[in-house]
């Protein structure tokens, strides 16, 4: 969300429009003729800073008017007239009672309907298509403000000179990343690998986004070619070093590695629960399956698409995405 963010603010701005970014702390590098104004941190539980920082947005912009402003928001505010959705809807299918009684839940389903049907609201764009219809599903009344999604741009590119050649057939390495490392399916990585390591017993598996000291209890005795990076600041040397992106995740609004990946003409095998899996347009981009697919079919797809030669044409950029946003600004001005 936050690279969404920042990446449409820089892209909107050499578009011509003026642009102030209200935003709790800067933790970004300058950015040339962008006002930018620090509301303040607040702190936890999330759902109390949610409505402390969305008064100090209202109070801001009611302080300070301006004609023919949009209001554009990535949190869970109520005076925006464009909101992008980034995760997905609160509490998604739970019906337990604690769900009703819980204090904490009673307010994340407030904030939600609140950016879904502020005053204000023209669009809720959603990341993903798939991500908007779990939005329409929960809320069948949004569906006239819902939009169709806007896809996170991706900076990364792959010279043509770098180009990736075949896969050795004993071997080859896969890859993973993800902080959240447990819901973005590490574990079912780690199997998918070791059962493919019986036929290809020089594969690897590399894991970034995530230190091995939090994950070490996954990393068995006879485990070997496994190396956990941690945090990677140079994402393209990564995807350089890797043959297929493993993203097993068990439930994802989009997804920008798969994105990343991607653009690095690297394949991709996710579960269909991700949004980004609706930008794999072929075979040769990588597959999708159920993320509670049997571990079988995991890795007959991974053997396969190791197997095969891919030539990814991937690219969304950023200022595409900032010129369809215009484009719906001017519509709602």
């Amino acid at each position: 969300m936050e690279e969404y963010a920042y990446r449409l603010t820089q892209e909107l701005f050499k578009l011509g429009c003026n642009v102030t970014v209200l935003c709790e702390k800067n933790c970004a590098t300058a950015l040339n003729g962008i006002d930018i104004i620090e509301l303040g941190e607040h702190s936890k539980p999330h759902w109390l800073s949610h409505y402390r920082f969305s008064a100090k947005v209202n109070h801001w912009l009611t302080r300070s008017p301006l004609a023919n402003r949009i209001v554009h928001s990535h949190e869970r505010q109520s005076m925006h007239h464009v909101s992008t959705f980034h995760t997905t809807p609160f509490n998604l299918g739970k019906h337990s009672v604690s769900k009703f009684l819980s204090l904490r839940n009673f307010f994340y389903e407030k904030l939600e309907k609140r950016e879904l049907f502020g005053h204000h609201a023209h669009a809720i764009v959603p990341v993903s298509n798939s991500l908007g219809d779990l939005i329409r599903g929960k809320h069948p009344e949004a569906h006239n403000i819902l939009k169709r999604a806007i896809h996170p741009g991706v900076d990364l590119r792959l010279s043509h000179a770098q180009s990736k050649c075949g896969v050795p057939s004993g071997g080859g390495t896969l890859g993973f990343i993800g902080k959240e490392w447990e819901r973005k399916g590490l574990p079912k990585a780690i199997n998918i690998w070791r059962e493919l390591k019986k036929i290809r017993p020089n594969l690897k598996l590399r894991v970034a986004g995530v230190s091995s000291e939090v994950v070490s209890h996954l990393i068995e005795k006879p485990d070997t070619n496994i190396e956990i990076l941690g945090f990677v600041k140079e994402k393209e040397s990564f995807y350089q070093s890797i043959d297929l992106l493993l993203h097993p995740a068990k439930l994802e609004a989009f997804g920008m590695v798969i994105g990343e990946a991607l653009s690095m003409q690297v394949p991709v095998l996710c579960s269909s629960e991700c949004g980004a899996a609706e930008i794999l347009k072929g075979k040769d981009d990588g597959g999708a399956i159920s993320c509670n697919a049997k571990l079988h079919d995991w890795v007959g797809e991974t053997e396969a698409l190791l197997s095969s030669s891919q030539k990814i044409y991937y690219q969304n950029e950023w200022s595409f995405v900032a010129k369809l946003y215009m484009k719906m600004y001017r519509k709602i001005l």
